[in-house]
């Protein structure tokens, strides 16, 4: 978008043209997206569903699961509830992380050998054998449903940009780096943009572009086979809510939003556990032992370790004495014995060698790996490290251990979070514009932070107390949504509690609510009364369903769930 004046006002056709955006999340995301996606279904507009709408799907990691479903079945021609019930059977049976493990075995079949054999792309066949059946971007040159545009976000390693997978279009596939011509694009699996775009730091390896791309019916990929590889994993590195893609879509040639709805579903927290530093232990017992002392102990066991070794070889080679060294079962046993206890002390040998070389060898590799390794290596010598005792230790190793993996899976995310909706709810030509649908919107901490902050400002979006507006139907099933974490799998237990259908309907009842507040802005809003006399009853319409079924969710969060048990799943 460029930053023309606009003027702020209701879109002459709202609900015309939605761009709708799916955050990562795993099961979590692709679960809650589905909901998403199943009232935009059943809200009526214009005599359609409203889900037609939708021109535009930005997906990121496990809603690029849901988004990439959605995407292809509907160019299949399949309706939605054939999409709702193939998402509903698939997440609920798949462990995806137990089925890719399986794969890693060294007795099982790789069945693309073009493919490195890690954890990733062991994904990536699972995902091809469960859910897109093999089908690649081909299937999408041509869009027949109501989507025009659809972007599955990854995150590129070589320049820390986005690299975006897309439909045939004049939009860009890849990045401004790494332009994918289309006859290479067409080729690449759906399953491996779904891997890509899913691929979370710390669980994953990258995967890489091309080479992890090719298959038996890629003759385009395998001819750029040797190009420079580029490292690819979870687009929620860059962009984890997906709005990038959007915002840099079309725009009009008189400076409006191409979009007449930004709708942004989320189940990214923005909260964080408190940074915790690593407790000291108390210093007794073994903790109180110096690494030196610790050290010293070892190398006391492993003496009496040898000599008790020793001490077996030498009884059972003198034992048979008793009996003259005769052709016995016993003389046999005995020699027996006296080999395994040679061998054993043989290996300790080996080993404590090979341990002793290890701090040497450690040296010399971060040495030729880091030019400036020397340098700080030099600066440590002044540290008597084999003093310091185990339970200072311990703090001193798990404080950076920890605070690392809190910038990389939190705060970094965090920032881009609050980066990527600050650009959002800053630009005035989105006023009435744009909608956040949020996994914890409807739980009563959020709730209650909202209204707090609602009165700070002045406003009143956030009406009434929260037991009359949502209630404890709703606050049940929503807390349960909102505390389920980042899996690819739901544990027996979770089954039990139906975690799945509790995530879905949270999807649904949220934007239930977030659509009623978005409509009462709309009605309320300059330009309202300009709007045709057909539109402004189609958007009073709209809200008079909409608070229909609030009040039904208030009385059973679960009721559109439970219509589709009914379907055979």
């Amino acid at each position: 978008m460029d930053n023309a004046p606009v003027p702020i006002k209701i879109p002459d056709t709202p609900f015309g043209k939605i761009a709708l955006s799916f955050s990562g999340g795993g099961y979590r995301a692709a679960s809650f997206h589905l909901g998403t996606l199943s009232y935009l279904q059943r809200l009526s507009y214009g005599g359609r569903p409203l889900l037609e709408n939708v021109k535009m799907l930005s997906t990121v990691s496990g809603g690029t699961i849901t988004g990439i479903v959605y995407a292809l079945m509907k160019q299949d021609g399949k309706s939605f509830d054939e999409v709702y019930d193939f998402l509903i059977d698939r997440l609920s049976k798949l462990d995806l992380v137990k089925l890719s493990i399986e794969k890693l075995n060294p007795d099982v079949q790789w069945s693309n050998t073009y493919k490195r054999k890690n954890l990733i792309n062991a994904f990536a066949l699972l995902y091809d054998e469960h859910f897109t059946g093999g089908a690649t971007f081909s299937s999408l040159n041509n869009m027949n449903s109501h989507l025009e545009a659809v972007v599955f976000n990854s995150t590129e390693f070589n320049n820390a940009i986005d690299f975006r997978f897309r439909n045939k279009g004049r939009e860009m596939f890849g990045n401004y780096y790494n332009r994918v011509k289309q006859i290479y694009a067409e080729e690449i699996k759906l399953a491996d943009a779904m891997a890509a775009s899913s691929c979370f730091p710390g669980g994953f390896e990258p995967i890489l572009w091309p080479s992890d791309f090719i298959h038996a019916d890629a003759p385009g990929l395998r001819s750029i086979a040797g190009q420079v590889p580029t490292g690819l994993m979870d687009g929620g590195i860059y962009d984890n809510q997906g709005i990038d893609s959007v915002l840099k879509y079309k725009s009009n040639k008189d400076g409006t939003p191409y979009f007449d709805l930004i709708l942004i579903s989320d189940v990214a927290s923005p909260y964080m556990e408190p940074y915790k530093p690593t407790v000291e232990d108390e210093k007794k017992g073994i903790q109180k032992l110096t690494i030196k002392q610790l050290y010293n102990k070892v190398l006391k066991v492993g003496l009496r370790v040898t000599i008790g070794l020793w001490a077996a070889v030498v009884l059972f080679l003198l034992l048979p004495l008793v009996w003259g060294y005769g052709n016995t079962i016993g003389t046999g046993i005995c020699l027996t014995l006296a080999v395994i206890a040679f061998g054993g002390w043989l290996g300790k040998w080996c080993l404590m060698r090979r341990l002793k070389r290890i701090p040497e060898q450690l040296k010399e590799y971060v040495l030729s790996k880091n030019k400036n390794a020397a340098f700080f290596l030099e600066k440590f010598k002044g540290l008597k490290v084999e003093d310091i005792s185990l339970h200072r230790t311990r703090p001193l190793l798990m404080d950076r251990f920890n605070s690392l993996l809190s910038l990389l899976l939190n705060v970094f995310l965090k920032i881009v979070r609050r980066l990527n909706y600050s650009i959002v709810y800053n630009d005035e030509r989105l006023e009435y514009r744009r909608m956040s649908t949020l996994i914890r919107q409807m739980t009563e901490e959020d709730y209650m932070a909202r209204a707090k902050r609602e009165e700070e400002d002045g406003g009143s979006v956030v009406a009434g107390k929260y037991e009359d507006v949502v209630g404890e139907k709703i606050k049940a099933v929503a807390e349960a949504a909102g505390s389920f974490g980042t899996t690819l799998w739901f544990t027996d237990e979770e089954k039990l509690d139906d975690v799945l259908s509790k995530l879905v309907a949270t999807g649904q009842f949220t934007l239930c609510y977030n659509m009623i507040c978005y409509l009462e802005s709309l009605i309320a809003g300059d330009g309202f009364g300009e709007l045709g006399l057909e539109v402004q009853d189609g958007l009073k319409g709209l809200l008079a369903q909409c608070e229909k079924d609030w009040a039904t969710f208030k009385g059973d969060p679960m009721f559109m769930v439970a219509a589709t048990k009914g379907r055979g799943l």
